[in-house]
């Protein structure tokens, strides 16, 4: 049994997304465990927002450059007065700033967590910050692990840890949540619909199902598009959604917290990302013993084996896309059984009890 510990997590970004919510699900988590747990956000951010909301004790901050003295002492000064054991952060930017702060406090382990597969600088102040800040690095996927591995040769493989993300499974158990939910979105209830979840940002690829759709509503005349999320490429998405004269098809839902009754109400995912993070919806549907459609791009072959629990697709090829989502609504029963194995490795690989116990495991090894 792990013995309780003081942990902190420490985030710059203003906005929300996978990285926070997993933040934020985490703290809770081993909170509920017995460890004393408090966030350390960028003031304003919506993490803080519901850090706060959740009850969490949280201590905004306005992280700015990469060489922040000020910033560096006020979180020394925090570690020591909570005698933090672990401070885990999300940025190189606050490993950088909070980093040396929480070593100088006496802090037992900084763990950074990467969730993108992005390179890791060369620059010495990556290097300073990994190999003498850093007491050990958190990766979400082995295609994270991967890339930080192959793009800095100087970084032990032996310090990055593999923790998968993990979800409350039965949070999307909601077959009564169908009817009403297709019912408000203005869908049948024998009407196929595909849901797209994600920000509206050209790295998520939603133009390539709407430029399929032509082709799909030939074949599925009562084909509905939901697609829950916001950004920048709202726009363009209904702009050539109605040049095409498919607009009718397709939803724009906007910003949603109810995710786990969408995919409760649709009949396939589809997840064409160009990159990714980890892909928590992709999770969240099998969960929901949904069928997934999802890019061959970054770490998605790790959470979708092709073919068995959905397919994969190269981002670029329209076709092989629309043929997939044609296999898969033109029988109800592959789709079944599709997703009945799914739910089966979403249960095996990614419950959050799962996930909790490896970082918990995590933090208690880097401490002693």
């Amino acid at each position: 049994m792990v013995r309780p510990m003081n942990i902190l997590f420490a985030s710059s970004i203003p906005h929300w997304g996978g990285g926070e919510n997993w933040m934020l699900s985490s703290a809770l988590g081993l909170r509920g465990r017995g460890h004393d747990v408090g966030v350390v956000p960028r003031s304003g951010s919506d993490l803080e927002t519901r850090a706060r909301e959740a009850g969490l004790p949280t201590w905004g901050i306005d992280w700015r450059g990469d060489f922040d003295p000020l910033n560096t002492w006020r979180v020394c000064r925090l570690c020591r007065r909570l005698r933090t054991d672990v401070l885990c952060l999300n940025m190189d930017k606050v490993l950088r700033i909070a980093g040396p702060g929480a070593r100088l406090a006496g802090v037992k382990a900084v763990v950074p967590r990467r969730g993108s597969q992005f390179a890791v600088g060369g620059k010495i102040s990556h290097k300073w910050s990994y190999l003498k800040v850093a007491t050990g690095i958190i990766a979400n996927s082995g295609a994270t692990r991967d890339t930080m591995i192959e793009s800095a040769s100087w970084l032990p493989p032996e310090k990055i840890r593999l923790i998968y993300n993990g979800i409350h499974l039965d949070r999307y158990d909601r077959p009564a949540m169908r009817a009403p939910v297709r019912e408000a979105l203005g869908a049948g209830p024998d009407d196929p619909v595909i849901l797209m979840v994600g920000e509206l940002t050209s790295r998520k690829n939603h133009i390539h199902l709407v430029r399929q759709l032509p082709g799909l509503l030939r074949r599925f005349p009562a084909l509905k598009v939901w697609i829950a999320g916001e950004g920048v490429e709202r726009d363009r998405l209904t702009r050539e959604a109605e040049e095409a004269g498919v607009a009718g098809a397709l939803e724009l839902l906007g910003f949603r917290d109810d995710v786990p009754d969408l995919v409760s109400a649709c009949d396939l995912l589809v997840h064409p990302a160009l990159m990714e993070g980890f892909g928590y919806v992709l999770v969240e549907a099998m969960a929901a013993g949904k069928p997934v459609i999802a890019a061959a791009t970054s770490n998605i072959p790790e959470i979708v084996p092709d073919g068995e629990v959905g397919y994969l697709v190269d981002p670029d090829d329209g076709e092989a896309l629309a043929d997939r989502v044609a296999r898969v609504l033109s029988d109800p029963g592959h789709a079944a059984a599709l997703g009945a194995a799914g739910r089966e490795r979403a249960a095996r690989l990614y419950s959050f009890e799962r996930m909790l116990d490896e970082l918990e495991a995590y933090f208690g090894e880097l401490c002693r």
